[in-house]
């Protein structure tokens, strides 16, 4: 399988994986701070690791991308395969930063309310 049906495969693995455990890195974040009042201890942490998940998938996913492009040679570099890696590593960091951003709204409520934070620790 070539380098960009494997990304195109893994993302739909994650995005996929992640319908199931409720992880939408576009939900605003106002919304995610109003829901998470009314949540317990045990919804934060089911939340917070289910984010913790995903986060995981997407370092795996960053790191197979940057061996790609390591794995170029300087003539490749130029080339168009360059400028698609680059746009789905830039895509990708995206993805980690909204996630991110999420998944810490979960961990600040989960530590607020007592939650031991080694449970949820990507």
């Amino acid at each position: 399988m070539g380098i960009k049906k494997s990304a195109v495969f893994f993302v739909m693995m994650v995005m996929l994986a992640g319908c199931g455990s409720g992880v939408d890195q576009n939900k605003p974040l106002d919304i995610i701070r109003q829901e998470i009042e009314g949540m317990s201890v045990s919804q934060l942490q089911s939340k917070a690791q289910a984010y913790a998940n995903v986060l995981v998938s997407k370092k795996a996913e960053l790191e197979k991308i940057h061996q790609a492009l390591n794995g170029l040679s300087p003539a490749q570099l130029l080339g168009e395969e360059t400028k698609r890696i680059r746009e789905n590593l830039n895509k990708v960091g995206t993805d980690v930063k909204a996630l991110t951003e999420r998944y810490n709204l979960y961990v600040a409520k989960f530590k607020e309310l007592g939650g031991n934070l080694s449970k949820i620790k990507i």
